[in-house]
């Protein structure tokens, strides 16, 4: 089983999610028991459909109060039965500077499907996006 590859299907349907707003295109990609959980240590989303919701709801609260959001990975690699996926994403909004960020998406599986995912936002990018919000989170 190539867990490269399935983490990529995932990424894609995630794009198609974000985009149509229809989050259960995800969810084929996720156990029934699944968790999602922040590198900042916030409550983990436990089970399929708590795991859709705090990814919608994520994307709610930044994402598309942006006017463009572009979000590449640089790196994947597999450890065993665990993908690491290196990302940077750059938003903007018109009259405000680009917001840049850097971070990992960890996804475990489990019987091909992501078992466990967390992101982890890099302390550089949590220490940009809070001098970020402090001057600009206003205007959002």
């Amino acid at each position: 089983m190539d867990l490269k590859q399935k983490f990529r299907d995932f990424a894609a349907a995630f794009e198609v999610a974000y985009a149509t707003d229809d989050w259960s295109v995800i969810a084929p990609h996720f156990t029934e028991d699944a968790s999602y959980t922040y590198s900042d240590g916030s409550d983990a989303a436990v089970g399929r459909e708590a795991v859709l919701q705090k990814l919608h709801t994520s994307v709610n609260e930044l994402d598309r109060k942006m006017d463009q959001r572009e979000v590449a990975f640089q790196d994947v690699s597999v450890d065993g039965d665990t993908v690491t996926a290196r990302w940077s994403g750059r938003y903007t909004k018109h009259g405000l500077p680009p917001l840049d960020v850097s971070g990992e998406e960890v996804a475990r599986f489990s019987g091909g499907l992501i078992s466990e995912l967390e992101s982890v936002i890099y302390d550089d990018s949590i220490a940009a996006f809070g001098a970020w919000m402090k001057a600009h989170g206003s205007s959002l």
